[in-house]
């Protein structure tokens, strides 16, 4: 399928403002995909940085293309499950996607607003925990990292999100 000018050009201005962010917004760590946080990362978090929560955003994070997310995603949700306490915050709100995180036990806040700061806030106290003991993970600098930042949480931002097996 072949992208229009228009397309191009806003992908193109859109790589530019992230190129300039990158020097005014800094992630703690960069990661390709979230999966690439494996058992040895959670000890790493664990033990080095303290972190005890995470804070997931869902498009082009967990997700890619409003699909549902792919099995390895899935699994590796069950593994962050199991050793942090976890919650979803969105700007977009999906039926679908609260209610498959609702059968993990996984909370949902959407609508959120990122980058302002209450709804970071409001997933910290659902989670019973300082914001300096919470990581967030999100592909936006602007929404997941500076908010994270502005509410001192440790951040990772990913690069791509893994796609559906077809």
């Amino acid at each position: 399928m072949k992208k229009k000018l228009e397309d191009v050009i806003v992908q193109k201005i859109f790589e530019i403002l992230n190129y300039s962010l990158v020097k005014f917004i800094k992630p703690d760590i960069t990661i390709d995909k979230v999966t690439n946080i494996n058992e040895e990362g959670v000890k790493i978090l664990k033990k080095k940085y303290e972190i005890e929560g995470i804070i997931l955003d869902v498009d082009e994070t967990l997700r890619k293309d409003m699909e549902m997310l792919p099995k390895c995603n899935e699994e590796w949700l069950d593994m962050m499950k199991k050793e942090f306490k976890v919650i979803v915050v969105s700007n977009g709100l999906d039926r679908r996607i609260e209610e498959f995180l609702e059968k993990k036990g996984i909370d949902y806040i959407g609508f959120a607003n990122k980058p302002l700061k209450s709804n970071f806030k409001k997933a910290c106290q659902r989670m019973n925990l300082n914001p300096e003991k919470v990581l967030m993970i999100g592909d936006s600098l602007v929404e997941d990292i500076y908010g994270a930042k502005r509410n001192n949480m440790f951040t990772a931002i990913v690069k791509s999100v893994e796609e559906n097996e077809k």
